[in-house]
């Protein structure tokens, strides 16, 4: 009887689609946003690791390499103002104290082993070469629509917006509000916001130089 218990949690883990978890993990590897917030927090490392391990990843990781989409989004990905402000986030010592803090945490690392350890992702990498789902990419490169769908993506201006942006000045605009804000810098940022500081900037504050000094009332 326990037999027959392991060997049905066996075949539920391993036929359990995670098509949220895939979406997820091509999403962190084509936005430098998604990209950034992975890496900022060892806990979604760990479940970005676990996707990407997955025989199920490479097929759909397979299939999105095929679409001009991805590519175009990628383009307007890498000069979005916001991917920019994401990567100098990874510069706050605040990221860099929850890696320290995961490195010395057993927790992190028996997250890890328990997600590479699990009997279903074994048992689904085991049935992958069996599964015809899997040999969609090979099919889908042998498909004749998706040759016409690149050569309709080449003449689509709306695939060249990426370069416009980097011609149009709200662009540089936006970079510079994005670096002018102390937001950006996380932890960093007090140091260049003046409110930090308090009442310490008055004493070098040119208008106290040359106040008037109120006149004494007169005596009655």
């Amino acid at each position: 009887m326990q037999v027959k218990k392991i060997a049905l949690v066996l075949a539920l883990s391993a036929t359990a689609p995670a098509f949220a978890a895939e979406f997820n993990a091509i999403e962190a590897m084509t936005n430098p946003v998604a990209s950034a917030a992975v890496a900022k927090d060892p806990k979604a490392m760990v479940e970005f690791i676990n996707a990407i391990t997955e025989p199920t990843f490479y097929v759909a990781a397979a299939n999105a390499s095929m679409e001009p989409a991805t590519y175009v989004k990628m383009m307007n990905g890498s000069i979005d103002p916001a991917s920019y402000k994401a990567a100098i986030e990874l510069t706050d010592p605040v990221v860099a104290t929850k890696w320290m803090a995961a490195s010395m945490d057993p927790n992190f690392y028996t997250a890890l082993m328990v997600k590479m350890a699990d009997p279903g992702k074994i048992m689904r990498w085991a049935m992958a070469p069996m599964d015809l789902k899997n040999y969609q990419p090979m099919f889908n490169a042998m498909n004749p629509a998706l040759y016409t769908k690149w050569m309709t993506a080449s003449m689509d201006m709306n695939n060249y917006q990426a370069v416009l942006k980097l011609a149009d000045v709200n662009t540089y605009n936006q970079y510079a509000t994005v670096a002018a804000d102390p937001k950006t810098y996380g932890t960093w940022g007090s140091f260049m916001d003046p409110k930090t500081y308090g009442d310490a900037t008055a004493a070098f504050n040119p208008v106290n130089f040359f106040q008037i000094p109120a006149q004494p009332a007169a005596a009655k």
